[in-house]
């Protein structure tokens, strides 16, 4: 399976890109926040009370607050460190 590595921090994702991600995920756009990074217990945002344009904004300006790595083959989408879960995602997209 080829990869493309992406620094998100010196290049975060759109706003299309996050959403995609939270879809294929089947998460929410909060859930691509970790809620244990620096960044995160620095701001302390109120992710509950935020709209997902709000969202989209802290992620877009604070990179660094979000799940990484986030692996995904365009469908399937991988947050956080899941070697069984890549493992699954590379035989899936071999097929």
């Amino acid at each position: 399976m080829e990869f493309v590595f992406r620094n998100i921090a010196k290049e975060p994702p759109t706003e299309k890109e996050l959403r995609q991600l939270a879809e294929c995920g089947g998460v929410a756009l909060a859930q691509l926040v970790n809620t244990n990074s620096q960044t995160y217990k620095r701001i302390k945002p109120d992710l509950g009370r935020m709209s997902e344009e709000e969202i989209i904004g802290l992620e877009q300006a604070n990179p660094t607050m979000m799940v990484r790595p986030i692996v995904t083959d365009g469908q399937t989408v991988v947050l956080g460190f899941k070697e069984n879960e890549y493992q699954m995602l590379v035989t899936s997209s071999q097929s």
